[in-house]
This record gives structure tokens, sequence and C-alpha cells, in this order.
């Protein structure tokens, strides 16, 4: 004769089942686990893909002469590779000298990387600064800093106007022009800022501007 023990007691399928513990359970720790390692791959390939480095970009239109500023850069992450990679200004690097003491060499467009021979001392570089006196008519009516001009000088007044205008300086960089001031105290002539360096400036250039009609030429 069979004792009856109760529901649930014959057969021991159902108590095991429900002494199953989820977090025990072989594959869902072996799902994990791959899961883990996929992320920490992924993260590691991701991190070996992004090999850009953060270098100094033109925030805003710069002349040669200027003083470098803050205002003047921002950071930009790009890719660069070979010998191009040391001839830009990393985010990263000390510069030169304090921002105060650090000119600008050459002119710089708006987004383009800063070269490192763009930035010089104030003391190695010497520029000089030539005004020249400019009739209406004789130069772009819209002319503004940063323009590049061609000098030319023709025969000024009284002069014989049989004479040939002859171009004293090329491709030199305007600092100010001097329309506006010009125009508040009824002047027809403004005074242009151009800048030179010490190759550009003679003795002939200061004496032929100073002496006849000056004529500036737009050329960027």
């Amino acid at each position: 004769m069979t004792n009856w023990r109760g529901p649930g007691t014959t057969g021991g399928t159902a108590g095991q089942r429900l002494r199953i513990r989820p977090w025990r359970d072989p594959r869902l720790l072996f799902g994990l686990l791959l899961v883990l390692a996929a992320t920490v791959l992924g993260g590691r390939l991701a991190a070996s893909a992004d090999d850009t480095v953060e270098y100094w970009s033109v925030r805003s239109q710069v002349a040669a002469g200027d003083t470098l500023t803050k205002d003047d850069l921002r950071p930009t992450r790009v890719r660069l590779s070979g010998d191009a990679a040391g001839n830009y200004v990393r985010a990263d690097e000390e510069f030169a000298a304090p921002l105060a003491n650090l000119v600008w060499a050459q002119a710089a467009t708006p987004g383009s990387l800063v070269p490192k021979s763009a930035l010089v001392t104030r003391s190695s570089t010497t520029r000089n600064q030539l005004p020249l006196s400019v009739t209406e008519g004789a130069a772009p009516a819209d002319l503004e800093r940063g323009d590049l001009v061609d000098v030319w000088v023709g025969p000024g007044p009284g002069e014989e106007p049989g004479q040939d205008a002859v171009r004293v300086l090329e491709a030199v960089r305007v600092l100010q022009t001097g329309d506006e001031a010009a125009a508040a105290s009824g002047s027809l002539a403004q005074t242009v800022l151009v800048d030179l360096d010490e190759s550009q400036l003679g003795r002939s250039v200061i004496s032929t501007v100073a002496a006849g009609h000056v004529t500036l030429v737009r050329v960027s």
C-alpha cells in the first residue's frame, strides 16, 4: 500500500524548477560576458579610429603685423600626417612667447590652420607703416583693412600729363583707411596706411609718393 504525500510531492521536477536561480543560469552569464566584451572592444576601436588632434585655426581675418589675441584663434580637430603635422600650431602646445609679444607674420583667412611660421615675436620682425594721401576716385570705393594693393604714382598737379605712371609698391597690405575721417572733414583726399617690410621702404619710394598722384589698385 502506497502512502499519499499530498499534491506536488510525486516526482522532483517541479521542486527543482522552483529552486533554480536565474542569475546563476550559465547561459545568462555567458551572454552578459559577451555583451561586456563587445562593449569594451567597441570602445577601444572607436578610440583608436579617432586619431584627430586639436590645432589652432583662425577665427577672423588677420593681417600681417597684427598682434595675436585670443579672439583670433579657435581649436579645430583635424587629422594630419607626415611633415604636415609638425607645420601647424597644436592647441596643447605653448606659444613661443606671451600673446602680447607675438604678431602675425602673414595674413590669414578665417577657418585656415595656423602655420608655425605665421607667428613671430615682435622683436624678430621689422615692419613699417607708410601713410598715403589718396584723392577721391583714386582707390576702390569699398577699400578696407586687410586688402592687398599695388601703389601707382603718376604726375601730380601742375606736372605734365604726358608722364607715365609707375608702380612703386606691389601687393602691400592696407592697415587703415581714412575715408570716414575725410568725409567728416569735407576733404577730397583720404589717408591710407599700408604695411611694408624693411626691404620695400626706401627714400625713392617716400619721395615719389609724396610728390606724385597716388592711385591704389586692389590685387586681393
